[in-house]
């Protein structure tokens, strides 16, 4: 049964390991290294895409947790799998209870507090998903495992699901346990350990049956509780991962070999072109002496204070040596410190942007939001060792651990100058890299290992901070001896029940150049090697891989070429011209080096390309031959070796060297021109403009510009047009043109007042290099975050940044910062933000002082809203048509604390909730719940729009006309700050800018309607 990996799986885990403090729970210290690890688990070794899993780490309540759950249970139309680990805790009646931060254990309390188990079945059983598991690492977690519901029930409510699962890690009244000190609790840490380290006495595939076989015989002899499981249907052959311990039992010498079934192993053993990782660690075979020696050396390098550099040229196995080899060692206990087998680890490759991957991987395991330590470390690299050190000291319960090491592996360590652009945020990854392997001072956090293409080495020397690391004898990877490369291809087979036809090594090993008394040749022939066993294992008989599907691949030298001739072969011409065009965009033209592979990403390459369709289908089939590799967000070459290997690559690039180069720059500085808010220094002149136009207008190129470089290009012949016609003016035309702008300046605000303004305000924008703006995270249209995007978007998130770009701020130097209806104000006041661009309503009373003296002030209003009600579809036996029957029923109307709508409805007569709760997304929540006695929620209909178009149980009534002005507030005090937001917004307000963002983001929820009066600016009227 298909695992993980497949489309539509969803994993959420839960950990609660804190509480309030006036709760009688202990902490479980060990939550968050349960997450982490097990996360990293499913993700290296089971295959699970990182898209597909969802931490939460001390949820805050049982509403949180609860909707968390359902969000999930939506999203999944594959497998489903829920993992809770915390206190369980049962109610007077029974009933099992999962542990929120807010728990309380009082026997009356808990029902209130906690979440209940019935209510996540019920969500569960709303999912599309066609399989479910549940996994309970809590006491008393054995009351859950008639799967998803009364045995009675059972056959009912998992009719249309291939099957449901419950795993419990204790019976229903026993308690689970957690060893003092451990970094996992008792059962996750079993589990942890079998993903990672495999059961030598398991199958060859690990299965959901496999696991619990496995618990149910590790954990009661290690004195832990027996687990409880049921399973409905063939959901326990679901495969989890391959089991890295698993060896074929040898044959009977008495007994006869079993019958062959001439059938394949479902999965191949060897990668091809790709690199050996994490889940195919147990078929990676040869480097052993390497490995031991590169353990060793991170065990030597505990109290040292430089990165460990392992060089090797393209081809060598860097990547596996380093995915499959050291971190599944360290592991399994292969370094001779104590502790180390569970030391936490993070492997990533630098990619375009280094400081966002690498904050990016910290979250799961530091449980810090990723864009947040991105702003750290770019503020200060140094803050990376703090991060990591509050990692280490979390997952040991608070308790700093002298010893305790983060094993940060950077791979393709060369990509910081092939693929990062930007020179600063290169030069602070580097930084941020040595300071977390020299602990700034303290105790290393962390042992740093990059992999290095040794024709870069060049390129590090000249950053002081990785100089020390480059002197002290880099780790080279060199050929492989013969017997290495006889275990690399005849081991694999052997785990995998696979059989090599007698003479099928030998004649491998003499392609390969290796008789047995010589080291290998070309180094990168270790991939061609992997290829053309790959493609001999396609070409099979049974399980045996044979000489003549040897023969059929065109042996070592030849297999790459004749895959990628053949897949060429297959496309017609508009495909063979998309496919070249495809491909010479991902190459990195070597200056000084050898030419790399580019990685880039797959929807801006899609989108640029001029046939999208094409170069999808095109993209499809290159990736099924694995000659490039897709993930999630990108795509680039599966290996360095296709550039030389496959001839008609090569023919490509050298055809178009030249013209390539000159893409390759052109693309670099249209993306910094972008970045940096379109900065008209930074466009092109002189023979550097006339190289890329030429290029650009060339009929003959082989790669094509996207709108982006086309854009700076033709922008640059614009600047350098004035420029010409400024200076081709008379003198006597040129000082009335210069008159002429110094009036200008006069009539719009270039007087004294004015100029002492622009100073005030250059003032205040350097003590703030960025621009912190509240806005809400939940109003669909308006400022909702996008999970698939990973941002935010909508209307005011786009006004936020027409604004912040108008007065001076670069995109990255705008930083959004989520608020709530009742602590906008607060956040203001408090000087954590700088602006509010969250449907803030302009009020008298908002405009008040406070009693500290403070008020706030606003721009704008750059939007005007009606008042409206969202009601149910179906009110039960209440009829609600329009807004007069919500009163005449004195029905219960939520509004959100802190909005201006409880004074107004409550003048109009309108039945008010006596206890708001905090955001209007809560009232939703209240509104959806049928059994509430909440009937209408309140709010602007820009606002109920986006609900309505959102949540099909729901409808709008007709606007009732109450007016609600958006500003942009501010603290009072900076009269220059408000000028500046007044003038932006008097520019988006004139311009078109403002119906575009209304069109892109409103005009469809509202209807279609177009797009409404501008504001009349009464805020800034007084600037």
């Amino acid at each position: 049964m298909a695992g993980l990996s497949a489309p539509g799986t969803r994993v959420l885990l839960i950990g609660t390991g804190s509480h309030n403090p006036a709760s009688s729970l202990p902490p479980v210290p060990a939550v968050m290294g349960n997450l982490a690890d097990l996360g990293q688990a499913l993700v290296e070794r089971c295959g699970l895409a990182e898209e597909n899993l969802r931490v939460i780490r001390d949820p805050a309540n049982p509403m949180e947790l609860g909707i968390a759950i359902a969000q999930e249970a939506e999203r999944a139309k594959g497998v489903l799998w829920i993992y809770y680990v915390g206190h369980g805790l049962v109610s007077p009646a029974g009933e099992l209870y999962l542990a929120t931060v807010a728990t309380d254990s009082r026997p009356g309390r808990v029902a209130y507090t906690a979440l209940a188990y019935a209510a996540v079945r019920g969500s569960l059983l709303q999912t599309a998903a066609r399989s479910i598991i549940v996994v309970l690492d809590c006491c008393f977690s054995g009351r859950a495992v008639d799967v998803l519901g009364d045995v009675e029930e059972q056959e009912v409510d998992l009719a249309r699901v291939h099957g449901g699962y419950v795993l419990a890690a204790a019976a229903r009244d026993e308690r689970a346990l957690a060893t003092p000190g451990a970094p996992h609790t008792a059962f996750t840490g079993e589990l942890i350990r079998l993903l990672s380290e495999g059961d030598p006495e398991g199958t060859q595939q690990l299965t959901l049956r496999q696991a619990n076989r496995y618990l149910d015989r590790i954990l009661p002899a290690r004195g832990f509780p027996r687990p409880r499981h049921r399973a409905s249907e063939w959901i326990e052959d679901l495969v989890l991962c391959p089991n890295p311990a698993y060896r074929p039992l040898p044959l009977s010498p008495v007994l006869p070999a079993p019958a062959r079934v001439d059938a394949m192993p479902q999965s191949c053993p060897y990668p091809g072109l790709a690199a050996f990782g994490l889940s195919q660690a147990q078929w990676f075979f040869g480097r052993e002496q390497l490995i031991t020696e590169l353990a060793g050396r991170l065990a030597g390098s505990m109290d040292l204070s430089d990165p460990l550099v392992l060089m090797g040229p393209s081809g060598t196995g860097k990547s596996s040596l380093l995915g499959a080899g050291l971190l599944s060692a360290l592991g399994k206990g292969a370094m001779p410190v104590p502790g180390s087998r569970t030391w936490p680890h993070l492997l990533i490759t630098p990619t375009e942007h280094p400081l966002a991957e690498l904050a990016t991987r910290l979250e799961r395991l530091a449980g810090v939001p990723g864009a947040s330590l991105r702003k750290e470390i770019e503020s200060d690299p140094l803050r990376l060792v703090a991060v990591i050190r509050e990692m280490l000291k979390a997952r040991a319960g608070q308790t700093a651990i002298t010893g305790s090491r983060l094993v940060l592996v950077v791979d393709q360590f060369e990509e910081v100058f092939t693929q990062c652009a930007d020179v600063r945020e290169r030069q602070m990854f580097i930084s941020a890299l040595c300071a977390a392997a020299s602990g700034d001072g303290g105790e290393p956090p962390a042992l740093v290992v990059l992999g290095l293409r040794s024709d870069f080495h060049d390129h590090c020397t000249a950053y002081p901070a990785l100089q020390p690391a480059l002197r002290k004898a880099p780790l080279f990877v060199g050929p492989m001896t013969t017997d290495e490369l006889r275990d690399a291809i005849t081991r694999p087979a052997e785990i995998s029940g696979l059989e090599l036809q007698p003479g099928l090594v030998d004649i491998l090993l003499r392609d390969f150049g290796a008789d047995g008394t010589v080291r290998s040749v070309a180094p990168e022939a270790l991939p061609l090697l992997s290829h053309a066993l790959r493609a001999t294992w396609k070409h099979r008989e049974g399980c045996t891989l044979t000489v003549a599907g040897y023969a059929a691949t065109g042996y070592i030298g030849n297999s790459v070429d004749n895959t990628a001739e053949a897949i060429y072969g297959q496309f017609n011409s508009t495909e063979q011209q998309t496919c070249r065009s495809f491909l010479l965009h991902l190459v990195h033209i070597g200056e000084g080096t050898q030419d790399a592979r580019r990685r880039v990403n797959r929807i801006r390459l899609l989108h640029d390309s001029p046939r999208p369709d094409t170069a999808a289908e095109v993209l499809e089939t290159l990736a099924g031959a694995q000659l490039v590799t897709v993930e999630a967000e990108t795509v680039e070459i599966t290996h360095e070796v296709l550039l030389h290997a496959w001839p008609r690559l090569r023919q490509w690039i050298d055809d178009d060297r030249s013209g390539l180069r000159i893409h390759q720059q052109l693309a670099r500085d249209a993306e910094v021109w972008e970045r940096n808010g379109r900065n008209p220094t930074q466009l092109y002149r002189g023979s550097r403009l006339g190289l890329a136009r030429e290029w650009v207008n060339s009929s003959t190129r082989s790669s094509h510009p996207t709108p982006l470089q086309r854009k700076f290009v033709d922008t640059s012949v614009q600047a350098v047009q004035r420029r010409k016609r400024v200076m081709g003016l008379p003198a006597v035309a040129l000082c009335s043109a210069l008159l002429v702008m110094a009036g200008w300046l006069g009539a719009s605000g270039g007087s004294e007042g004015g100029v002492e303004s622009g100073v005030e305000y250059e003032k205040w924008k350097v003590s703030h290099p960025s621009l912190r703006i509240g806005v809400m995270a939940d109003r669909p249209g308006l400022s909702a975050y996008d999970e698939k995007k990973n941002k935010l978007t909508g209307y005011e998130i786009d006004m936020a940044q027409e604004i912040a770009m108008e007065m001076g701020y670069d995109t990255d130097e705008i930083e959004f910062r989520p608020v709530m209806g009742e602590n906008r104000s607060n956040a203001l006041h408090s000087g954590k933000i700088d602006l509010v661009i969250a449907s803030y309503g302009i009020t008298e009373d908002r405009k008040r002082a406070s009693p500290d003296g403070s008020s706030i002030v606003f721009a704008g209003p750059y939007y005007q809203a009606n008042g409206a009600f969202l009601v149910r579809k179906d009110s039960g036996k209440r009829e609600i048509n329009e807004s007069s029957d919500l009163k005449n029923q004195n029905l219960a109307v939520c509004t959100g604390l802190g909005s201006t709508y409880e004074g107004i409805l409550a003048e109009k007569g309108f039945t008010v909730m006596r206890s708001q709760p905090s955001t209007p997304q809560d009232c939703l929540e209240y509104l959806l719940n049928k059994n509430s006695n909440v009937y209408a929620m309140a709010s602007d209909d820009v606002i109920l729009a986006g609900y309505a178009n959102k949540y099909p149980e729901v409808r709008m009534l007709e606007p009732f006309g109450v007016a609600g002005r958006y500003g942009v507030a501010m603290r009072s005090g900076a009269p220059s700050l408000k000028s500046e937001v007044c003038s932006a917004l008097l520019k988006i307000l004139k311009g078109n800018a403002w119906n575009e963002m209304y069109k892109a983001n409103l005009s469809d929820l509202l209807g279609g309607k177009p797009p409404p009066a501008k504001p009349d600016m009464v805020e800034c009227k007084d600037r």
